[in-house]
Formats: structure tokens, C-alpha cells, sequence
């Protein structure tokens, strides 16, 4: 908005104008995409991924994936990375000390460590390129002072602010193309009604880092709520309601879970004795649940469990609840899909690849199995008829890139993610490789004219795709 105030940005100029977005380019609708469609949410693009979902400008659909390139978009205009800009037109005239896209090494004394819904603390994320749907880092009192200046009509005019809390976009529902009844956007803050006047409100959720915000211009009040916990909106509308008396619409909407659910009380339940106890104990305890609660306990929620216990590595309870899934129900879709899935993020391929040829003998259309076959085919090939890359190119390709780090031993490259786990590398051409153990992500080097090693391209199961360039040093 301030680019806007200058008018070195127009809010209806499409961005490709300003910036040829090579990520976006296979779809000629990305090319009508402008920082109105970025600010309402009606890019048409989906959270994150480089593939349109709908024509921009037709509906509501939240796209953290927009407003990175809007970021982009600002680094080309400005000359200035999108954390040298915001410093200076934003953070330095406001004090905020405390606030960057990008990681700081003072963060290391004090920055919060996020935990999962069971309290295990997770790696703390050290992003060295900002992403403007992602990456800040701030402290509650840092954004109190950012929504003070919005109330306050401070670094933007008056006319500016007015313009960012004027509903532009009614929301649909979570998954819906159905309007809601009382939630809309504005440019870039979600509005809904309060007792005497529209608030302005925004949530942050990163998995085990959430937060929540809501503000009351006229009234000058409001509050903003941060917690290093996946559990934090269990509790939110509660504590919420201590401060504030108006209806927080924002919470229905969202569709959070509250601490009192009997579905979240049966699955941290369940979750809780597979983490602690032996594979028996827990499905044990997964039959008196079912007999407890015949009425919500529905097999896509018992998948989740299976996920979650693989992300904390406990694969064989995982696969039996699989197991016990399709014991309990043959047909099941999801089962058999998780199974496949499971096995192909672990590395057993042929066993990856028989069930997930099963899910679609039973949903022939299960896209989760139709993109994840020709994959596990290729890596079956890989590993029956190895790729041979010459020393030379691999020791090329070893190097770090940003958050991702790339090192070459007795002849074969590992990757590791900071704060990952390390894995080694399969080559399935001379430029691209699967991860040994991890079927759903692939590495892929680029070279430039003079066979020098630019970035990496990270490469998702569904097609969408992220950039890391090579450090400079």
C-alpha cells in the first residue's frame, strides 16, 4: 500500500506487467493475476502451488502462494529484497526491533519453539529468503505496535487504511464455493461484524506456531494472541471472550476444534497410548474408543492418526492401524491409499507400489494414487537399473543451497534440509534424484550456459515446485 500511495503500484495493474513470473508460466490465466487479487484472496491460485485452481478474480480461496509472489513482485519495483523494504518503509519507522522475514541470529536466544498437539518440541525454522505468505517472525508486542498503527492511520494515510478495511470480497466456506454469512476481506485483513463496527482480523497458523489477531478501529481496542502450540485455537475463542465480548465469526469459520470436542479428546486419546504403549495396547484402545464414540469415529479421522504417528517416526503403529483399518473394512479407499502412501514416504516401493494399484482397483479416480504410481515406477527403475552420473558432475552439485544442503560421500550425494533429516540421494536422470526412504519430494539441479550449478529445484508429488539458489560463498 505504500507503493500504492506512491503510485509506483496499481492495485488493478496485472503483476505479469511487473514481473514475468517464470514459476506461474504454464498457465496463461496467471497473466490477469494483480496485488488486488493477492491482498482479497481471489488469485486463483491455491494455498501454495504453482498450478491455478479457478480463474483469477472469480472467488474467494486463501493463497499464501500469492503473496509470495506479490513480494516478488515488490523486489522487482523497489530494487530492495522484500526484508529490506519492509524495514525500512514499515519496521524502522515503528520500532519494531523485533521483526524479519528472515532469520536472525539474535532469534537463537529467545525465538519460540513450536510444539505438536501432544507438547514434543519441533525445530525451530531458519529461512534465509522472505516469503511474504510465510516467513515473519515477530513478537506480540512488535505486532501490537503494527496494529496500533493501523488504528491509528500511522505510516499509510488515512484514506489508505480506510481503503484495507472496506470489505471488498464476501469469503466462501472452508472447501465450499457457498458464500459465509459474516465473513469478508478486505486488502489483505479479514473482516467481520462486531457489536458496534467491523473488526479487522487475521490468524497465523504454521502448524505448531499459530496466532490470532482482531481489532476494533473506532473503539480502539483489540488484541493479538500468539503460541508456540498446534493446540493454541483449541482454546482461543474462550480466552478470546475473557477480553472481548463480540462474536468472533472468524473462529466458526476457520473450523478449529475445540478443547472440549469428543473427537479431539478420542484422537489424542488414541494418539497418546501409540506413542507411549505397544502396537497392541493401542489398538486395544482404538476398539473401546470405536464402541465409545460409534458416532464421529469415521475412518478418514483414523488416518490421521496413522500420519501423525509416522511424522513422529513411529511407523510400525502406523501401519497397523492401516492394517487394522482394512481388516475392519476391505474396501476402504483410504486405507489402502494410506498404506501405499506410507510405504512409498519409507522406501518400501513394491510394496508401496501393490497397494496403491489396489486403491485404484476400488476408486479408479483416488488422485493420490494416480499421481504417486508413475512415481514409485520410476524409483522401482532407479534402484533395478541404477543411473550412473560421473564424480566429477556430482561433486558439482554438492553445496548448499540456502536451507538446503547438498554433500557428496564414497560416491553418492545426501541431502538434508536444516532441522531434517538427512537421506540418501537416487539419481533418476543426470539432473534429478528421489530421496532414499522419501517418495514424495525430488532434488533437481540446474545448470547455467557454462555448466555452472545455479539453485535447486525442490519438486513435489502433484507438481508443485520451490526454488533454493546456491550460496554465493
Amino acid at each position: 500500500m505504500k507503493l500504492v500511495e506512491r503510485g509506483e503500484l496499481d492495485l488493478d495493474k496485472p503483476f505479469a506487467e511487473y514481473f514475468p513470473y517464470q514459476k506461474l508460466a504454464g498457465d496463461e490465466r496467471y497473466k490477469k493475476i494483480t496485488a488486488r487479487h493477492v491482498l482479497t484472496h481471489t488469485t486463483g491460485l491455491p494455498n501454495w502451488g504453482n498450478k491455478l485452481i479457478r480463474e483469477p478474480g472469480k472467488l474467494y480461496g486463501y493463497s499464501g502462494e500469492g503473496f509470495l509472489y506479490l513480494g516478488r513482485t515488490i523486489e522487482k519495483l523497489t530494487g530492495m529484497s522484500l526484508e529490506e523494504f519492509t524495514k525500512k518503509e514499515i519496521f524502522e519507522q515503528l520500532g519494531m526491533s523485533k521483526t524479519s522475514y528472515v532469520w536472525n541470529d539474535l532469534y537463537a536466544e529467545n525465538g519460540a519453539t513450536g510444539h505438536d498437539r501432544h507438547g514434543f518440541a519441533n525445530q525451530r525454522r531458519r529461512r534465509t529468503e522472505p516469503n511474504g505468505g510465510a516467513s515473519l517472525l515477530t513478537t506480540a508486542k512488535d505486532y501490537a505496535t503494527f496494529l496500533c498503527a493501523v488504528m491509528n492511520n500511522q505510516v499509510l494515510k488515512p484514506k489508505t487504511i480506510a481503503l484495507m478495511l472496506t470489505p471488498h470480497v464476501r469469503a466462501t466456506k472452508k472447501g465450499e464455493t457457498e458464500f459465509d454469512e459474516h465473513i469478508l476481506w478486505g486488502l489483505g485483513w479479514g473482516i467481520q461484524p462486531g457489536n458496534t463496527e467491523n473488526g479487522f482480523w487475521h490468524w497465523g497458523d504454521n502448524g505448531d506456531l499459530k496466532a490470532y489477531t482482531v481489532a476494533y478501529k473506532e473503539r480502539k481496542e483489540g488484541l493479538i494472541f500468539f503460541a508456540n502450540s498446534e493446540n493454541l485455537f483449541s482454546i482461543a475463542e474462550p480466552l478470546v471472550s475473557l477480553i472481548l465480548d463480540d462474536q468472533q465469526y472468524s473462529f466458526r469459520w476457520l473450523g478449529y476444534k475445540s478443547y472440549d470436542d469428543p473427537g479431539r479428546i478420542a484422537r489424542l486419546t488414541i494418539e497418546r497410548v501409540f506413542l507411549e504403549g505397544e502396537v497392541k495396547a493401542g489398538l486395544n484402545k482404538l476398539e473401546v474408543m470405536k464402541n465409545q464414540y460409534p458416532q464421529i469415529f469415521k475412518i478418514t479421522n483414523i488416518v490421521d492418526f496413522a500420519h501423525y504417528l509416522v511424522g513422529r517416526e513411529k511407523i510400525e503403529e502406523a501401519e497397523a492401524i492401516f492394517k487394522w483399518i482394512i481388516d475392519s473394512d476391505p474396501k476402504s479407499v483410504f486405507a489402502w491409499a494410506g498404506l501405499g502412501r506410507l510405504y512409498f514416504e519409507t522406501g518400501r516401493n513394491k510394496e508401496s507400489l501393490t497397494h496403491l494399484q489396489k486403491t485404484l482397483e476400488l476408486d479408479p479416480e483416488k488422485p493420490f494414487a494416480k499421481m504417486a504410481i508413475p512415481w514409485v515406477k520410476e524409483v522401482i527403475q532407479a534402484e533395478e537399473k541404477p543411473v550412473f552420473i560421473p564424480e566429477k558432475t556430482l561433486e558439482k552439485y554438492a553445496g548448499n543451497y540456502g536451507l538446503r544442503h547438498v554433500s557428496l560421500r564414497e560416491g553418492s550425494l545426501y541431502y538434508k534440509r536444516d532441522g531434517g533429516k538427512e537421506y540418501k540421494l537416487l539419481p533418476l536422470t543426470q539432473d534429478t534424484f528421489a530421496l532414499k526412504g522419501y517418495g514424495l519430494f525430488r532434488l533437481r539441479f540446474v545448470l547455467d550456459k557454462n555448466e555452472n550449478v545455479t539453485k535447486v529445484v525442490g519438486i513435489y508429488l502433484g507438481g508443485n515446485t520451490d526454488e533454493s539458489p546456491r550460496d554465493k560463498s
